[in-house]
């Protein structure tokens, strides 16, 4: 489904937050079809979607151009539209807005994408495990992935603030194919510190947030809980009494 059906289909889904579960589950399907942008297509992956309010309102559009689509001075270097474990990304436009990609390592196809709609949503695109596994089934870096996708929530929540989005955001994830992969905590592959995963398919419910400042680790503690969960973990290893542990390496990298 495209963007465009995929975002008159949503309008009619009941409130808000039933919109953004709708707009995401369409455009998941999509991703998984090989239908993403920029000729992403994984067979195992994450999808991230950053909804603000009045998506879906006629005349509702931000100023994409090349002077003013980031704040940032170079576009093409889109800093500000992170692709989640990946690095080096250039920026490209597109018929329905502008867009961050990675190319993937055999440079014939496309590793990740964060694409920038004219109507301000984001929708964030990657495969996974971010780094080549060197065991089978794959093994996923929890701990990079968690820091990845606050850090990357918090990017693009920079970007609606700067465009002057209004509030409040709804955001969505899910990670899909990842039926056996093995989750763990970040330490090296010979431990035994992973989990299978005993879904093909990990989607939390999304979360709601009430302004661009909100502190993104926080307000995901719930799915991201239920991703760990998924892999046979009671809740995530790295927050407690809503403490986060990599809060420093978080800091350090924002």
């Amino acid at each position: 489904m495209s963007y465009r059906d995929a975002i008159m289909a949503a309008k009619y889904a009941g409130g808000a937050n039933e919109q953004a579960t709708a707009l995401h589950q369409r455009r998941l399907e999509a991703v998984m079809n090989g239908e993403g942008y920029f000729d992403f297509d994984a067979p195992r992956g994450i999808v991230v979607h950053v909804v603000p309010t009045g998506v879906y309102d006629d005349g509702y559009a931000i100023d994409l151009g090349e002077h003013s689509v980031l704040p940032e001075a170079d576009p093409m270097r889109p800093k500000q539209l992170p692709i989640l474990g990946r690095d080096g990304a250039r920026g490209s436009w597109t018929a329905d807005g502008f867009g961050a990609v990675v190319p993937s390592d055999d440079r014939n196809g496309c590793a990740g994408y964060a694409h920038l709609f004219s109507n301000g949503v984001v929708e964030s695109v990657a495969a996974i495990p971010f780094e080549e596994s060197r065991t089978e089934p794959p093994r996923i870096d929890g701990r990079a992935l968690e820091l990845d996708l606050t850090r990357s929530v918090r990017r693009y929540l920079r970007v609606l603030a700067y465009h002057q989005r209004t509030a409040p955001i709804y955001v969505t994830f899910t990670m899909y194919g990842v039926d056996g992969c093995l989750l763990d905590t970040g330490a090296v592959e010979s431990s035994d510190d992973a989990h299978p995963i005993r879904e093909p398919m990990l989607a939390p419910f999304p979360v709601t947030l009430d302004n661009f400042d909100a502190d993104v680790r926080t307000e995901l503690a719930a799915p991201l809980d239920a991703l760990w969960r998924g892999a046979g973990y009671p809740k995530s290893p790295f927050f407690d009494s809503g403490v986060w542990e990599l809060r420093s390496a978080f800091d350090d990298g924002d």
